[in-house]
């Protein structure tokens, strides 16, 4: 059984990099990521809290592991 990929972009609330953990609060949730790779431990790091981020995850064994985890893009209004 493979499992599905979900999407996920909201605020950073905490963060634990040593646990390799990640809690997002998006619009009507807030759920807990784990890390299960050196990779996404390692970007984990380099969030922090308040940063709003693009979560890429699936549920294994009632768990939600993230896949990746990218600081969010904003879109600043240009000036001129």
């Amino acid at each position: 059984m493979k499992s599905e990929k979900h999407v996920l972009t909201g605020d950073v609330t905490s963060g634990d990099t040593k646990a390799g953990t990640l809690r997002v609060k998006a619009k009507d949730k807030e759920i807990n990521l784990s890390a299960d790779s050196k990779s996404t431990k390692a970007a984990l790091e380099k969030l922090k809290v308040g940063d709003t981020v693009r979560v890429y995850y699936t549920e294994k064994d009632g768990k939600i592991i993230a896949a990746s985890a990218v600081k969010a893009e904003e879109k600043k209004p240009e000036t001129k």
